[in-house]
């Protein structure tokens, strides 16, 4: 009677933290975003490669001009000319 008891507590308490740990895993974040701040979002899942000689989506164009330095550029107030940037 004694172990049937304490067998019965264990599951309930069981049952208890397992319900507990559901409910907070599904809890969302409570982080707010400031007013003054612009949030983009964007759907990059036509990238392929990130090889920057083959970047011809969108997207891929996009993070490798963001994340890879270039041997040179066209000078952005006369673009007729090019200036070095890693060579």
């Amino acid at each position: 009677m004694m172990m049937e008891k304490f067998a019965l507590r264990s599951r309930v308490l069981l049952a208890g933290a397992a319900m507990s740990a559901l409910l907070l895993a599904g809890a969302p974040a409570l982080a707010v975003t400031p007013a003054d701040t612009l949030v983009e979002g964007f759907a990059i899942d036509d990238i392929i490669s990130m090889d920057p000689g083959e970047a011809f989506e969108l997207s891929t164009a996009e993070v490798t001009g963001n994340t890879y330095d270039l041997l040179v550029r066209l000078d952005l107030s006369d673009t007729s000319k090019v200036k070095s940037d890693l060579a």
